[in-house]
């Protein structure tokens, strides 16, 4: 590996562990401030608010430095599907890590309340329904990442996009599980609040599961050549149509 190449994984990686710090410190931080001061109702909108909207701001900012991608179970399939490099996909993970380390203090810094925020299991929620929320929602916000951002480089919409898929992922598995989808985003604030609850292996292999049922999404419909799916009935309509108008010139 030349110093070339590895000066832009290190700088890649900053911002790598500047961006997950920034992200969780905001989605976990405003998910903590609207559970200790808004009522219930609002809070179940607000929390996955915080945390879609916190990605989709993030991943604007530091999309042109790593890509933002701010999660190790991602950056494990963006490898599977070899569109990150192993050496970087590696740094990105440590990178990812210590970042939600720092991100985590600081709302414990900062918040005056008791600042909570670790991902745990709610009552009545089993460990094995919570293991296949945590990898469906992932494989969600994966193909999110890979058809948008990777697909279509350079998409605008692609940090909303992005944002959105955790924001209506939270919505669905965030009072059972509390929507971590993210090792990053679990270990974080685990470490800081030492609040490990019950299952906390399903925060990291679900989410990793997850990351793998979207990289094999993707591999099928490259092999299905899916580009020309969408575009094959309409290049026929055309071609049809002008056949048609050619024999009417004749």
């Amino acid at each position: 590996m030349s110093f070339k190449t590895s000066k832009h994984d290190i700088t890649a990686s900053i911002g790598e562990f500047l961006g997950t710090a920034y992200f969780l410190f905001m989605g976990v931080g405003g998910a903590v401030s609207f559970a200790n001061n808004a009522s219930p109702a609002i809070s179940v909108l607000g929390v996955p608010f915080c945390f879609g909207f916190s990605l989709f701001v993030n991943v604007f900012i530091w999309a042109p430095v790593s890509g933002g991608v701010f999660n190790p179970a991602i950056t494990i399939g963006l490898m599977v599907t070899k569109n990150i490099a192993l050496v970087r996909g590696v740094m990105y993970i440590v990178a990812q890590l210590l970042g939600a380390l720092v991100g985590s203090w600081l709302i414990d810094l900062v918040q005056f309340n008791v600042p909570g925020g670790a991902t745990v299991l709610s009552d009545g929620v089993t460990t094995s329904q919570a293991l296949f929320l945590e990898m469906f929602t992932t494989s969600v916000l994966t193909m999110a990442v890979l058809m948008l951002a990777v697909e279509k480089h350079g998409n605008f919409m692609a940090p909303f996009g992005i944002g959105m898929a955790l924001f209506i992922s939270a919505l669905c598995a965030g009072p059972y599980t509390g929507a971590s989808l993210n090792p990053a985003r679990t270990f974080g604030p685990s470490i800081v609040t030492n609040q490990f609850g019950r299952s906390h292996w399903i925060y990291y292999v679900g989410p990793i599961l997850g990351s793998l049922l979207a990289s094999a999404y993707w591999y099928l419909l490259k092999f299905l050549q899916y580009e020309k799916a969408v575009g094959s009935a309409p290049e026929k309509a055309d071609s049809d149509r002008n056949v048609e108008k050619a024999d009417s010139d004749v």
